[in-house]
């Protein structure tokens, strides 16, 4: 009678293990942080690159408001009245007298060209009242540590006049902001001076 043998049974091999490790998960969680951060930085840097374009766009338009005003009274640009325009030295409490503006149509009407250059100045600082103690515009208002100046360069030095007529004035106007980038002199996020300046003849 033949032996009977049983059939052999296939060698069955261990499965390999399914899903992430943790030392992978961990570097997948490093890298990604990695990625955040410097989308964060970008995103910063950004905000202060608005920022800083927003700033300039407000100095550059206050430039020109005071620019606008000296055309539109020449004789106080004769009288030298512009010339010498200080903003950090306005008192921003205290209106001007008399307050040359439409919203005071008598006052307007008498102003002189001195008492307009006056007024002119006042607001281009510290900008036209809205409300009881609140004010709208201005150097003050729409620049961190804004301030402005006015000088003239003298055309004629041959006669007595400091400021004689046809000669170039400059409007500087400088503000505070905090710098986008990192540089020699400073680092990213600190505050630093920015400064624009206009040359015209009004």
């Amino acid at each position: 009678m033949p032996l009977i043998t049983s059939p052999k049974t296939a060698t069955q091999l261990p499965r390999a293990s399914a899903g992430f490790t943790l030392v992978e998960i961990l570097i997948t969680v490093v890298v990604l942080s990695i990625g955040l951060l410097g989308l964060a930085g970008l995103q910063i840097s950004g905000l202060r690159a608005n920022m800083s374009s927003e700033a300039r766009s407000k100095a550059t338009l206050l430039a020109n408001d005071i620019i606008e005003r000296m055309r539109a009274n020449p004789l106080g640009v004769d009288a030298n009245q512009y010339a010498g325009i200080t903003t950090a030295s306005l008192d921003c409490d205290t209106d001007p007298s008399p307050f040359c503006s439409n919203t005071s149509s008598a006052d307007a009407e008498n102003c002189t060209a001195t008492e307009m250059a006056t007024f002119d100045a006042w607001v281009w600082a510290c900008g036209l009242p809205v409300a009881a103690g609140v004010q709208r515009g201005g150097i003050q208002n729409f620049l961190l540590d804004g301030a402005a100046r006015v000088t003239c360069t003298d055309n004629d030095a041959s006669d007595a006049d400091a400021c004689s007529p046809g000669s170039s004035h400059t409007v500087t106007v400088s503000w505070s902001e905090n710098s986008p980038n990192t540089t020699e002199t400073t680092s990213a996020g600190s505050s630093q001076t920015q400064t624009i300046s206009l040359v015209v003849v009004p």
